[in-house]
């Protein structure tokens, strides 16, 4: 079921359940703070800036919105001073697309590979605290729009109780069917590897 949603609704809807999913990472990367070589770290940071991005990306689309609501303009101007800070990592977007989002390419630069062909400095956050810094920001700006957005806010609440889960259509359920299917896929390339 299609559920009816405003344009603005939409927009509040998506920037609060990224900013959530920011909050759990939070939690994640405070619990790895000490381990920033570990593969664990290196994944939280991945989602982080992933998540960051497509804040912004729909924080961008809102305030396209201003014209059917004129409280985008005040919202844009009580945040100015977090989006701004979130601006100062102006290599954000590049290093997600390059690194994280598309297979070490450079689309730009004829696909590229970017580890090797990318600048070694740049204007992303690099640390336990940029990142808890970053995060701090959205946290404002989804702040500031709930306490300028009430009612729109709290429309969406019910409509939420009615999303159900998406289910795959036939998930493995446990690790003897896992395991079958595995080696029958690897029996399967090693057949074709030994023609």
């Amino acid at each position: 079921m299609k559920e009816n949603l405003t344009k603005v609704q939409e927009s509040i809807l998506v920037l609060c359940t990224l900013q959530a999913l920011l909050d759990e990472y939070r939690t994640c990367l405070i619990k790895e703070k000490n381990n920033p070589k570990s593969v664990m770290y290196a994944i939280i940071e991945s989602q982080i800036l992933l998540t960051c991005c497509s804040y912004m990306d729909e924080w961008e689309l809102f305030g396209k919105l201003i014209k059917q609501e004129p409280r985008i303009l005040k919202l844009r101007k009580i945040v100015k001073p977090a989006i701004d800070r979130i601006n100062k990592w102006s290599d954000m977007k590049y290093y997600r697309n390059s690194i994280i989002a598309h297979n070490h390419r450079i689309r730009k630069e004829n696909n590229s590979v970017a580890i090797l062909n990318m600048d070694r400095e740049l204007k992303c956050p690099n640390s336990f605290f940029d990142f808890n810094l970053l995060m701090g920001c959205i946290y404002i700006t989804k702040n500031v729009l709930l306490r300028l957005f009430p009612i729109e806010f709290n429309q969406i609440l019910p409509k939420l109780n009615n999303i159900k889960k998406v289910e795959s259509v036939k998930p493995i359920k446990d690790e003897k069917t896992y395991k079958a299917k595995f080696i029958k896929v690897q029996k399967e390339v090693q057949s074709l590897l030994d023609e």
